[in-house]
């Protein structure tokens, strides 16, 4: 089943928590703490892969989370680190983060284009670390350990933009899906009725030792960017394509015993047009290649219908009849040096939207990225309560096993040692709740 959009949740595998535990040797008196550390969870990436075509693996499961770390032994035992989790999307998938509701807008974190392009999703948590790496002149007996960090969790949106070489678009029924069989191996539905392709076709065609990718559009009408007919479902992909083939169906122009009406097909090319430039600025800026199909229906000759689409500023780049393939060959070969042409364009396009990106001059919030534990800040909410915000010292809180008394002490001694007990109390009336990152503290402190 094809499927061009998913929204799924990911969840970076939860660090694994430290051991306490106590070295225990006949002979050997006092052998000290030798907890070891928690193992960090697995991350979860996402993927291009150029085997898969379709998001629909993301149809009915909707969450997925790397594997966790292996808790902390003893004897100084490191728990083993939870495996990635990989996630394979078609190229072209662009991943946004999903930051209001369901289907809500978000920030785009990357574009997927190419084989083998990933974006690391969502970081797994840190192992916690045991007992033995608290022992010191003045801790001698540590009874405590950190627990493990919990994953980073994201709801993101993925949306699927084909990329092919060349569009193949037009009015249903133009011809497109005859068109695609006819230049290469795909074998999509072809039947004598509107909107007999229900999803985009992707079809190889090979011309002197070099191949290009063709998709075929299902097809539009007027009103398709407002959602009539198949609405905008399939206008995304055409974004991606290097080239647009623009169909235009002889028969509607026919008259039985009149002469070909031109006009019908400057109609439909126009209200085709007006539908990509509703959709887009990029669409209608992109290269388009018109071209007259059942041409067999004329005697193989529609120089009239050319000459007249050309007074109506509209240049037919061939005529063809796909049904009977007259032409297709010669149109494969022509459009070989346009899809290399315009391959070079995007490849150097690209190349200067990662110049581009690179150059800008960065947002720094070292309250939220910062690694040093004194880096905060404090907020009072509307509800009265104060909130913290730190990377690490959020980080420190979550791994802190409030149930054991050493925790709470060392807890103590870091928020008064980098002046944050000082800073809430001069804020605080006493009695609000207190958060760091999501955990009530203010019984801590």
């Amino acid at each position: 089943m094809f499927l061009d959009e998913a929204v799924i949740t990911v969840h970076g595998g939860k660090g694994g928590r430290g051991a306490v535990s106590w070295r225990r040797e006949k002979y050997v008196p006092k052998g000290g703490p030798d907890g070891g550390d928690g193992g960090r969870g697995g991350d979860v990436y996402i993927m291009a892969d150029e085997n898969t075509d379709t998001l629909s693996d993301y149809m009915s499961r909707k969450k997925f989370e790397a594997w966790k770390g292996d808790f902390g032994k003893g004897q100084n035992k490191g728990g083993k680190d939870g495996e990635d989790l990989v996630l394979l999307v078609p190229p072209g998938t662009v991943v946004t983060e999903v930051t209001s509701g369901k289907d809500g807008k978000g920030e785009v974190l990357c574009e997927l284009v190419a084989h083998g392009d990933r974006l690391l999703a969502a970081h797994g948590g840190r192992g916690g670390f045991g007992n033995a790496h608290f022992k010191s002149s003045v801790r001698q007996q540590p009874d405590f350990a950190e627990l493990g960090e919990p994953g980073e969790e994201k709801t993101v949106k993925m949306e699927l933009k084909l990329v092919a070489d060349v569009g193949i678009i037009g009015y249903p029924s133009v011809g497109k899906s005859s068109l695609i069989a006819a230049m290469s191996a795909a074998r999509p539905k072809i039947a004598p009725y509107p909107f007999t392709t229900l999803i985009p076709n992707l079809g190889v065609t090979e011309v002197s030792g070099r191949s290009y990718v063709l998709c075929d559009i299902p097809g539009l009408i007027e009103g398709a960017s407002e959602g009539k007919g198949l609405g905008d479902a399939f206008l995304r992909h055409i974004e991606r394509c290097g080239v647009l083939l623009h169909l235009l169906d002889i028969s509607k122009a026919l008259r039985e015993g009149e002469e070909p009406d031109a006009q019908v097909l400057v109609e439909d090319y126009r209200a085709i047009r007006k539908e990509l430039e509703a959709y887009s600025p990029t669409l209608s800026r992109k290269r388009e290649l018109v071209l007259l199909n059942k041409i067999d229906l004329v005697g193989n000759d529609a120089k009239a219908l050319v000459k007249a689409l050309k007074k109506a500023k509209i240049t037919v780049m061939a005529s063809i009849s796909a049904a009977t393939r007259t032409g297709v060959d010669d149109l494969k070969k022509a459009l070989l040096p346009i899809v290399i042409e315009e391959r070079e364009k995007r490849a150097e396009e690209r190349l200067q939207s990662a110049e581009e990106e690179r150059k800008k001059l960065p947002v720094l919030r070292p309250h939220l990225s910062a690694s040093r534990m004194g880096a905060y800040r404090i907020e009072r909410m509307t509800d009265g309560s104060l909130r913290v915000s730190g990377q690490r010292l959020e980080q420190f809180t979550k791994m802190t096993d409030f149930d054991k008394e050493g925790a709470v002490r060392r807890f103590q001694n870091v928020v008064e040692r980098v002046g944050l007990k000082k800073a809430i109390e001069k804020m605080w009336d006493g009695s609000s709740p207190v958060l760091i990152g999501g955990i009530r503290v203010e019984e801590y402190l």
